[in-house]
């Protein structure tokens, strides 16, 4: 029996081998690259035996790796958060990666609020809301309990608990807020899970330092909750 191999299966071969080594490597770009290989190789052999099923399905796996390759290049493009966000990113956001917290921050959209009460106690929001420019007031039973900035979420506890709010936040005057729609944080979890958990980070971290602030001031002498409404970032 002839066991010699012509350079078309020597080369029909050296493609197998690629995909095989493909799928032992972790590094999912590496993983394409030699999968694109392997097919580039397998269509030259397809066209060179005259064998156009090897070439019409190997043509289609190369294009499908092709475009999952290009995305994860694009992804590892480094990008720079805009000065005028980077204090937000490394106060609030520093669970998330340059990119996450641009592609996150890009769900929302900025909301120009003129004045008013924001959440009232007891009524449900469909927003959660971050605080760009401006002051808000969180109120409880007629006290001010804190003061919220730059950097400030608001509805984020009754969006974490569940439960309506149990407070009001006002606004004395306009404020610069930036706004995700509650509806659109629930379809991060399913579109990127990843993404979505650093989100609850991030709006659980700001809930702690809240709460932390809020229970270290000293209460008024007349009984009232704090002698002056601790400056915290939440809401």
């Amino acid at each position: 029996m002839d066991f010699s191999l012509s350079p078309t299966l020597i080369i029909m071969n050296l493609a197998y081998v690629l995909n095989l080594i493909g799928l032992a490597v972790k590094n999912i770009l590496i993983l394409r690259l030699l999968l694109i290989s392997g097919q580039i190789i397998l269509i030259y052999t397809g066209y060179v035996r005259g064998n156009w099923i090897v070439m019409f399905w190997n043509a289609i796996f190369l294009v499908i790796n092709l475009y999952r390759a290009i995305l994860l290049l694009l992804e590892k493009r480094p990008v720079k958060i805009p000065d005028a966000l980077k204090d937000i990113y490394e106060d609030s956001f520093f669970h998330m990666t340059d990119r996450e917290f641009l592609r996150f921050w890009g769900t929302g959209k900025e909301y120009n609020f003129l004045g008013g009460t924001i959440i009232e106690g007891g009524q449900a929001s469909d927003s959660v809301f971050m605080i760009i420019e401006g002051q808000a007031y969180v109120q409880h039973e007629l006290k001010t309990v804190a003061i919220l900035g730059r950097g400030g979420f608001i509805g984020e506890m009754s969006y974490i608990s569940g439960r309506l709010p149990s407070a009001d936040v006002r606004a004395d005057e306009s404020l610069n807020l930036w706004s995700w729609k509650r509806a659109e944080l629930d379809r991060l979890k399913g579109k990127d899970y990843t993404l979505w958990v650093k989100m609850q980070q991030a709006l659980g971290h700001d809930l702690v330092v809240k709460v932390n602030r809020m229970s270290s001031a000293t209460p008024e002498k007349s009984g009232g909750l704090l002698e002056k409404a601790a400056r915290v970032k939440g809401g």
